[in-house]
Parts: structure tokens; C-alpha cells; sequence
């Protein structure tokens, strides 16, 4: 009688509740795949605000350089010191909140970082609305900037539904809680739309009301959706 042989462990052979931990995506989260995503998505946030920092440019000195003609010449950067701290508030909103979200995900696919890369390029361009805004505190400016917190909010909506349909996230929501979840985030797309109108008003008024806005339909919308 021969010995009995001992079972060959497969190498390569997958876990299939680790699998399912892992997401259904063919990019799981802690391969190099996946962290090349992330890696990406941080360097153009930090490209965004870098871009942002590099319009200040250096103060310029028509005829003697004094004390008070250099004071001068850092006086006249104010609007581009607003235009860059205001660029910074609006990147590092949008990067806490894509941190976050990624923090999520247990895999991504070819789909996702697809809509990825299309909100990353009008990430890249957001230093431009809020450089015009800074420069130019008008309606028009104004509105340009309003629009593109409503096609960035939008996007993020996009990939939470891509998200959720391909099953990339770590713990699956249900559709109650996804709809609460997606309501939620197109709060910021209706009161920037909204506050266009009302830039030709008032610019001043259209940013109050950009501000409270969001706050208050926000609260509303947690208060009446149920979570699921």
C-alpha cells in the first residue's frame, strides 16, 4: 500500500472571503496598482496648490527699492494672496474629501479611474476660477468659479456611483443609504447653481448664500433622508 501523499498547497490560490474583502475590482487596495491611483490623485491636488502659490509671484519695484516701496509693492499682491488662499480652502476641501472617500475603497477598476481622471482634470483647472475670482471679484468670475464646484460636486457624486455599482467599496451600501449618500453630496451643485442668478444681484450676496446654503440644505437633507 503506498503512503499516503500529502495535499500540494497551490501557490497562488485565492481566499475567497479575503477576495471579498477585497472588492470586485482587478485593482484591490494595498497593491501597487491601486497606491499608483492614490499616489496620482495626491500629486495633482498638490500640483493644484502649488500652481496656485506660484501666481503670487515675487513683488515688483518701480525706481528705488525703500522699506515702504517694497511694503507697497506686498500690498498690491493682496488679491493674490486672497486668490491663493482662497484656491487652497476650496483644493484642501476637495482632497479631505477624496481622502476620505478613498479610504473606502477596497479595489478600483478601469471605469472608475476613467471618472477619476476626469475630476482630477477640473481639479488641475480650479486654480484658474478661483485665480479670476481673486483678481476680478465680479459676477462673471464669480459664476465661473460657481460652476466649477458644481462639476467638480457632480463628479464626486459620479464616482461614489461607480463605486457602488462595481462593488469597489469596502462595506457595500445599501440603496437606501447610497441615495442618501449621493443626495447629499449634489447639495453643493444645486446652491452654486442657484447663486449664478444671484451673482448679478449681488457678488457678496451669492457668496452668503453659497455659504449658508450648503450648510442648511445639508442639515436638511441628514435630517429627512432616512440612513438605511
Amino acid at each position: 500500500m503506498s503512503p499516503e501523499k500529502e495535499p500540494i498547497e497551490k501557490t497562488g490560490a485565492r481566499n475567497p472571503e479575503e477576495e471579498r474583502e477585497r472588492g470586485d475590482g482587478p485593482y484591490p487596495s494595498g497593491t501597487a496598482a491601486f497606491d499608483r491611483v492614490v499616489f496620482f490623485t495626491d500629486a495633482i491636488f498638490a500640483i493644484s496648490i502649488t500652481l496656485a502659490a506660484v501666481t503670487i509671484g515675487v513683488p515688483q519695484i518701480d525706481g528705488p527699492v525703500t522699506d515702504a516701496s517694497l511694503w507697497q509693492a506686498i500690498q498690491d499682491k493682496g488679491k493674490n494672496f486672497f486668490a491663493f488662499g482662497f484656491t487652497f480652502i476650496w483644493v484642501a476641501f476637495y482632497w479631505r474629501a477624496n481622502h476620505k472617500f478613498t479610504d473606502r475603497l477596497a479595489a478600483v477598476d478601469g471605469r472608475y479611474i476613467g471618472t477619476l481622471l476626469l475630476y482630477l482634470a477640473f481639479i488641475a483647472l480650479l486654480p484658474i476660477a478661483t485665480g479670476t475670482l481673486g483678481e476680478y471679484t465680479n459676477a462673471v468670475a464669480l459664476s465661473l468659479f460657481l460652476v466649477a464646484v458644481a462639476i467638480i460636486s457632480s463628479l464626486e457624486v459620479v464616482l461614489l456611483t461607480v463605486a457602488w455599482r462595481d462593488r469597489l467599496l469596502a462595506e457595500q451600501l445599501s440603496r437606501i443609504a447610497y441615495r442618501k449618500e449621493a443626495i447629499s453630496s449634489l447639495t453643493p451643485v444645486v446652491i452654486a447653481l442657484l447663486a449664478i442668478p444671484i451673482a448679478f444681484l449681488s457678488v457678496w450676496g451669492a457668496f452668503v448664500f453659497m455659504g449658508v446654503g450648503v450648510a442648511a440644505l445639508g442639515a436638511a437633507v441628514a435630517r429627512l433622508l432616512p440612513d438605511g
